[in-house]
C-alpha cells in the first residue's frame, strides 16, 4: 500500500470492522454449541479485539518503514477497540431487542443491571467494557 492512502481512521475502521465480524461469529458460534451463558466465554470475544489492534499496529508501522510514534500507535489502537465494539454493540443490540429477547432475559438473571437492563444499556455496557 502507498504512504500517501494510509492513515489512523482507516488503519482503525478497516480492523475494527474485522474484529466486529469475528466477535459476532464467535458469539453465534458459542450459542449455537450452548455456551453463551457462561460469563467468562462470553468475555473471551474481547480477544479479537486485541489481536485486531495488533495486527492494525503492524501493519501501520510496515507501511510507514517500521516506524510508529507512541501516540499515533495509541490513537490506532482506540479507534480499532472503538469501532469494533461500537458495531459489535449494535449487533447485540439486534440481536437482543429483534432475534432473541430471551438473551437479555438470561443476562438480568445474572444481575448485571438488575431489572432495569433494556437493549440499549446492553449496548452501551459492551461498547464501553
Amino acid at each position: 500500500m502507498a504512504k500517501g492512502k494510509i492513515s489512523i481512521p482507516t488503519m482503525g475502521v478497516r480492523y475494527g470492522v474485522i474484529a466486529c465480524v469475528f466477535m459476532i461469529i464467535y458469539f453465534i458460534i458459542m450459542n449455537l454449541i450452548g455456551l453463551g451463558d457462561i460469563e467468562a466465554v462470553r468475555f473471551s470475544s474481547h480477544i479479537f479485539i486485541v489481536v485486531a489492534v495488533v495486527l492494525a499496529i503492524g501493519s501501520f508501522k510496515r507501511s510507514r518503514d517500521g516506524r510508529m510514534p507512541y501516540l499515533p500507535g495509541l490513537g490506532l489502537g482506540f479507534v480499532v477497540g472503538l469501532v469494533g465494539s461500537a458495531l459489535y454493540a449494535a449487533f447485540i443490540f439486534l440481536y437482543a431487542h429483534f432475534i432473541d429477547q430471551d438473551y437479555q432475559n438470561s443476562l438480568r438473571t445474572q444481575d448485571y443491571f438488575g431489572a432495569f437492563l433494556s437493549p440499549l444499556a446492553l449496548a452501551g455496557s459492551i461498547t464501553l467494557l
